[in-house]
C-alpha cells in the first residue's frame, strides 16, 4: 500500500494523515466550508475545475478536490 495518494498531475497527499472524505453536496461539507474560510484552514486544490471532495486532515485543514468520492477512494486503497 501506498503512503501517498495522487490527487493532481504534481499534488500528493499523505494517507495516514486523512480522516474523513466527503462529498461536497453533503450538508457536514457545506457548513465544513463555511466555518474554515473564516479559520484560514480551508485549502482549494481544484485548479480551476469543479469540486467534487472534500478531505479532512488530522491537522485541521480541509482540502477541496477536483476527484469524485469514488476516484478518492480507489487511489486511497489501491
Amino acid at each position: 500500500m501506498k503512503q501517498v495518494i495522487k490527487i493532481s498531475k504534481n499534488l500528493f497527499i499523505p494517507r495516514n494523515r486523512i480522516i474523513a472524505i466527503l462529498p461536497v453536496s453533503s450538508t457536514v461539507a457545506r457548513r465544513l466550508r463555511g466555518m474554515n474560510k473564516v479559520d484560514g484552514r480551508i485549502v482549494n486544490m481544484t485548479f480551476g475545475e469543479e469540486s467534487k471532495t472534500i478531505l479532512i486532515m488530522d491537522s485541521g485543514h480541509v482540502f477541496v478536490i477536483a476527484k469524485t468520492l469514488e476516484e478518492v477512494d480507489e487511489a486511497l486503497w489501491s
